[in-house]
């Protein structure tokens, strides 16, 4: 229940494991029998598996390095509720980058409850030449870190004599006990990928005693047929890849794709997870004394949760032990308080059983961290759901969502990654899922600067960068960490990038250790010779981090609509006037609106001084590939309106 990663950790299998057919490959820290070589006699030939001549043309034609030209499921559901999945792909490689770039292949393995036969790898060559791979080269990677212990595994299987014209071929067999899992299974196969696919076929079969899985498809170009007890699936059609952007929905919400799982509604997933989460909670005095001593004199609702996630995001440390049924079943509430670590699901339950006992109404909330489309959710399953957090709801604040594994984000705020993510409530007569609440403006900012002009025709600039919530929270991550001289390095770089290197500021950060209110950069500089003061009659100056940003944010996508989080940033950047200068004209005002935003600019004079304001608001929006100019366009007038202008004067002697 957490994102995966994959960890650098490799065990290296060694010549031990090669060895004769049927023979159990030796790898450290594993069960002997979690992967077996076990490789089948029968090779298939070359014109068996290669397209036709002029196909292969074709995709050299199109650029393709290389081509999954097969990519077969065999899965049978048994009586006693294992399930045999055998998988056969085989890859046709075109040039030598398409070697270098997917010259290995391999698949997935949980070790809690699946274990593994290779039945062949090998290389065929058009001249009908084959190469069994050597088991001894097989590698092993797991997805542990420092802080996060999985029993998922990678295996990789390293092809040897690949050239261009050569056809790898791996068929491995994955036996999965269905008895192990805490929850319904499910799986997720994709007839189309963001690599080339010439054919893609899943054959599923059960036994008379067994449940006929449900399946579904959201992918036309698939035609699948159910018998009695089969179910075939078969592409129609070559599937080009599908393509690629920076800013691009997460591959969840992209692929097409076939779920088979067990029967289940949403209701019941929501219901089994409550009775896998419930016998958590404390049954002893630990967690309410603290829940009372947490909440202390408070009795606004967003204060409580503010006050709770915070002692539970801050003070208990992530450590994510992932194993066996781990995985999915939360730690008791009272074990979790007293390790001080825990996992998203602990950390979760420990932050519901404070909340309950300080007299909120928390509940806890499936979600993903990459999946945002209610619509991909094609049947009911807890497979869909890698994440944790709580909830609560009441009358004054309507629901307040936290996610306990996050430190840096205030309180009453779920980490923007999380907002509109799907996700599904624990119990509470649950029936369908949902899209997390989002804010309206995701990135929050202000600049309030103070320029000096000297009659040496320097400037003394004085800078606050205020950044709310989401920003705030990036901006601690970064600075948290590090030491006193890392923080002023950082620092120096950050503003560099933007203002360049013409001065050398000195800084100061406020609100770093307080995640409830934002973090305030400040820095002063000298810049030297910025004007000649026997000539200035009109001074020009650009406001550089509004530029900037108005850059950062433009959609750079070529295929997929953009989803856009939403800036709301304001300035104040006055400047005073050197000795003997008065203000002349000040700049003109602005107002710019359109659908995606507004963008205001005014000026006011005070005395002997110039204060131009800069309101730009532009809300979260999707925005539609047609309309990307559009939207570019109107960040292209907000960087416009940086420059900043006003004339002067002699002061007359009156004034003086």
């Amino acid at each position: 229940m957490r994102v995966f990663l994959l960890a650098a950790l490799c065990w290296w299998l060694g010549s031990a494991c090669a060895a004769a057919a049927g023979r159990d490959l030796k790898l450290a820290g594993y069960a002997p029998d979690l992967v077996r070589w076990a490789p089948l006699a029968k090779h298939r030939d070359y014109a068996a598996l290669a397209p036709a001549a002029a196909r292969i043309a074709e995709l050299k034609q199109l650029g393709y390095g290389s081509v999954a030209v097969d990519e077969t499921h065999q899965l049978y559901l048994g009586r006693d509720r294992r399930v045999e999945e055998t998988v056969s792909v085989a890859q046709l490689y075109l040039t030598a980058k398409g070697i270098e770039s997917d010259g290995n292949n391999g698949f997935w393995l949980d070790a809690n409850h699946q274990r593994a036969e290779i039945e062949a790898a090998y290389v065929v060559q058009p001249d009908g030449a084959i190469a069994d791979i050597d088991p001894s080269t097989l590698q092993l990677n797991n997805q542990n870190v420092y802080n996060i212990f999985t029993d998922t595994v990678y295996v990789t299987v390293p092809f040897a004599q690949l050239r261009p014209g050569s056809i790898a071929v791996l068929r491995y067999k994955i036996v999965s006990d269905r008895n192990k899992l805490p929850m319904p299974w499910a799986r997720n196969l994709f007839p189309a990928n963001f690599y080339p696919l010439e054919r893609f076929r899943t054959e599923v079969r059960w036994d008379a005693a067994a449940q006929p899985p449900a399946w579904q498809t959201d992918y036309p170009k698939l035609d699948c047929r159910q018998g009695k007890q089969e179910l075939v699936c078969a592409t129609t059609a070559a599937a080009a890849p599908l393509p690629v952007d920076n800013q691009m929905p997460s591959a969840f919400d992209v692929l097409p794709v076939l779920v088979l799982a067990e029967s289940s509604s949403w209701a019941a997933v929501a219901a089994g997870m409550e009775k896998l989460a419930e016998p958590a909670l404390s049954r002893d005095g630990s967690v309410a004394d603290l829940a009372l001593r947490l909440r202390g004199d408070a009795r606004d609702v967003k204060e409580i949760v503010s006050r709770l996630s915070g002692f539970v995001s801050r003070e208990i440390r992530y450590v994510g032990l992932e194993r066996g049924k781990g995985g999915v079943i939360p730690r008791p509430t009272a074990a979790t308080l007293e390790r001080r670590f825990g996992d998203c699901k602990d950390k979760t339950m420990l932050f519901v059983d404070l909340a309950r006992n300080a007299g909120l109404d928390a509940y806890p909330v499936l979600a993903s961290t990459g999946r945002m489309s209610l619509a991909k959710l094609l049947l009911p399953s807890g497979v869909y759901f890698n994440h944790m957090l709580a909830c609560v709801k009441s009358v004054q604040a309507g629901e307040i969502c936290v996610d306990l594994t996050d430190p840096d984000t205030g309180g009453g705020h779920l980490p923007y990654a999380l907002q509109g993510a799907v996700a599904l409530a624990v119990g509470r007569d649950a029936i369908a899922p949902h899209n997390l609440a989002s804010e309206t403006f995701t990135w929050v900012a202000q600049t309030t600067a103070d320029n000096r002009l000297h009659a040496d025709g320097s400037v003394l600039e004085s800078l606050a960068r205020t950044y709310d919530t989401h920003w705030a929270a990036e901006v601690r991550r970064a600075l948290a960490v590090k030491s006193q001289e890392e923080r002023v390095r950082w620092l120096q770089d950050d503003y560099r990038s933007v203002m360049g290197d013409k001065a050398k500021p000195a800084f100061s950060v406020q609100g770093l250790e307080t995640p409830d209110s934002g973090i305030t950069l400040a820095s002063t500089a000298e810049y030297r010779n910025v004007f000649d003061p026997a000539l200035l009659k009109i001074y020009r100056d650009y406001e550089p981090w509004l530029n900037s940003l108005a850059k950062d944010v433009r959609s750079r996508n070529q295929y997929y609509p953009y989803s856009f989080k939403g800036i709301h940033y304001r300035s104040e950047i006055r400047y005073r006037l050197p000795d003997g200068k008065s203000v002349g004209n000040i700049g003109p005002k602005a107002d710019y609106l359109s659908r995606w935003g507004s963008l205001h600019r005014y000026y006011r004079q005070d005395g002997d001084s110039v204060t131009a304001y800069t309101d730009l608001q532009m809300p979260r929006a999707e925005v539609p590939v047609d309309k990307f100019a559009e939207f570019n366009r109107f960040l292209e007038l907000a960087g416009q309106e940086t420059r900043i202008s006003f004339s002067l004067r002699a002061r007359s002697p009156a004034a003086n």
